[in-house]
């Protein structure tokens, strides 16, 4: 397969797509492309649709791509076709920044931070699939373990989970040291740190 037509296959598949594709899946369905190939050709695509000013790019995000609609153009894409928001309640924003800042992290360690039951939260994300179950913990009781989800990294338009905003994207202070702290003191608390706002769903930040 020779490149021009590779790019028109790649095309054609991030179009028919509603989720996010990594490299190694695109290069599987194409056929006789690496993953590295893969990335190649989603820039040359970029660059061919930047210089005809086309309305869309391929992102990379939650660790793969998609095709989606730039910004500019978020006004009539939304009129043509409104998308049903992710409503999330503020207890369950809190227990999802949580999750996303101490994960792989146990319901008792989310519920010490928050300070009430988060069981109504826990399986509100895990029926969103926002998060998921990452395995257990090695203390005793071997209680259950929550992490994030390619989902979660999609809706709030991150490529990986380095690109989650830190305290100082917030202008925010750790709190001062306590005298010896312990293993949980070595994180700062995340009810002080506010969730990121979600991104539109298919839209090129």
């Amino acid at each position: 397969m020779i490149d021009s037509d590779a790019q028109r296959v790649l095309e054609a598949v991030l179009f028919s797509s509603s989720t996010v594709l990594t490299a190694k899946n695109l290069a599987t369905v194409i056929g006789n492309l690496t993953p590295g190939r893969v990335s190649e050709l989603a820039e040359a695509l970029n660059r061919e649709y930047e210089q005809t000013n086309r309305s869309f790019r391929i992102v990379e995000v939650a660790g793969g791509y998609q095709l989606r609609t730039l910004p500019l153009y978020r006004t009539w894409v939304r009129k043509s076709e409104p998308l049903k928001p992710v409503r999330l309640t503020q207890p369950a924003m809190e227990t999802l920044a949580i999750v996303a800042y101490r994960q792989p992290v146990t319901r008792a360690a989310i519920e010490h931070l928050r300070g009430v039951d988060c069981s109504h939260g826990l399986r509100a994300l895990l029926e969103r699939r926002l998060i998921r179950i990452s395995g257990k913990d090695q203390s005793p009781g071997r209680p259950i373990l929550y992490g994030t989800t390619r989902e979660f990294l999609s809706l709030f338009n991150l490529n990986d989970l380095r690109e989650l905003p830190t305290l100082e994207d917030f202008d925010l202070k750790p709190p001062a040291p306590q005298a010896e702290p312990g293993p949980a003191q070595q994180t700062v608390p995340l009810d002080e740190v506010p969730p990121p706002e979600p991104a539109l769903q298919r839209e090129a930040g």
